[in-house]
């Protein structure tokens, strides 16, 4: 057994020997040598979990995937060998009827929704989170996949001492394609045909939500709420536990998370409902039953049974930390923002309105009317340039 080998089994991750495959294979992440090995976990979700592993000599992170998820896997498989420094990369798929397995890269970092969770993120940095993220989808509609699912759990900020940018240490990556889709390409491919998706409910576009067409535009409406996010530091729609509620109101009256007055009569309002609203839950796993509600045909309140949790890499550092909370909060402020540092400057706060203006232009109830990817991309990197110039 090699050195490589060896240092990988001292931190509990797993060798991805054939037989090793084959095993999880069978019995999923249930399996007996992994729960007695105490192999370290990277994130849980209510479809699988993410382990820490070693596939031919390199580090990587493993996805089990529950049987009822299975399906989950060809859609995986639209990044499948791709390369490009702001996708993580998926190695390797493999699945039985019971089970699957998702071999990609592992990178040394944080899930943006931790940083979001930590601490407030100066304007240069959400400016250089929002183009690497620009830049990942813009590489999935060239080869006309879109991703569905762009959200702060589904980015990854890889630490990068080599980035050739001397303003930040980091680069982002986008992951978790379980709810990607190929556009139709005997058809128009800016279309897709009218198809049941799945995705964030409060990230989904209007169309998504309708079950209707979607474009590379429904993309650009989720980088919109997420580029709310990181600016408001709060989960869209966050005064809201009743996601179809959200889902009504942002299809047929044109909500979104920055009204925050409308947000709070629908808080108040649901308060005084005879039935109680649901506990907050984040997915849709059914489209048809959201288009019902909206459409007013048999609007119902219990369409959740159990909410999908995204996998991320939040706990991609180490085992289970047994101190207090007193002291985690002690350790982790400092860590994370030693790498988004940044001095503030009488100039980025007055581009914080301009940037506004570019995620309320992406979120637009007509797709058409949207900013697409290359406008976008040009006007963050003029106020990046504002930026940094001061």
């Amino acid at each position: 057994m090699n050195l490589l080998c060896r240092s990988y089994i001292k931190e509990n991750a797993i060798v991805l020997t054939t037989p090793k495959r084959n095993k999880l294979l069978k019995d999923g992440p249930e399996s007996e040598s992994l729960m007695s090995n105490r192999c370290h976990i990277l994130g849980r979700g209510s479809y699988g979990i993410v382990f820490k592993a070693i596939f031919r000599e390199h580090a990587v992170a493993l996805k089990i995937i529950k049987k009822r998820a299975i399906l989950t896997l060809h859609n995986e498989a639209h990044a499948l060998n791709w390369n490009h420094r702001n996708i993580v990369r998926i190695i390797k798929l493999e699945s039985t009827p019971e089970f699957g397995l998702i071999i990609m890269e592992r990178s040394n970092g944080f899930c943006l929704q931790r940083v979001v969770d930590t601490l407030a993120l100066p304007l240069m940095h959400r400016l250089f989170i929002v183009l690497d993220v620009l830049a990942a989808l813009r590489y999935c509609h060239g080869r006309h996949v879109l991703h569905l699912d762009v959200k702060p759990g589904n980015i990854l900020i890889a630490l990068d001492n080599q980035n050739n940018c001397s303003n930040r240490s980091y680069i982002c990556k986008l992951c978790d394609f379980g709810c990607s889709l190929k556009l139709n390409e005997s058809s128009d491919s800016s279309n897709t045909n009218g198809t049941t998706t799945k995705g964030t409910l409060r990230y989904m576009s209007p169309e998504a939500l309708r079950s209707a067409p979607l474009s590379c535009a429904s993309d650009m409406y989720s980088l919109g709420i997420t580029m709310w996010q990181l600016q408001s530091r709060r989960p869209p729609y966050y005064t809201l536990t009743c996601n179809e509620t959200i889902a009504y109101q942002v299809v047929k009256h044109q909500l979104r998370p920055d009204n925050y007055a409308r947000l709070k009569e629908l808080q108040l309002s649901s308060n005084y409902t005879k039935n109680p609203p649901l506990s907050s839950c984040y997915c849709a796993n059914s489209v048809e039953l959201i288009c019902s509600y909206i459409n007013q045909v048999n609007p119902q309140l219990d369409l959740y049974k159990k909410a999908r949790r995204q996998l991320n890499f939040e706990t991609s550092h180490g085992r289970v930390n047994k101190r207090s909370t007193k002291q985690q909060k002690q350790n982790k402020q400092p860590k994370l923002s030693h790498y988004f540092y940044n001095q503030p400057t009488v100039s980025a706060t007055s581009l914080e309105s301009a940037y506004s203006d570019l995620y309320r232009s992406c979120w637009i109830s007509q797709a058409e009317l949207r900013l697409n990817s290359f406008k976008l991309q040009q006007r963050l990197e003029l106020i990046l340039h504002k930026c940094l110039s001061n």
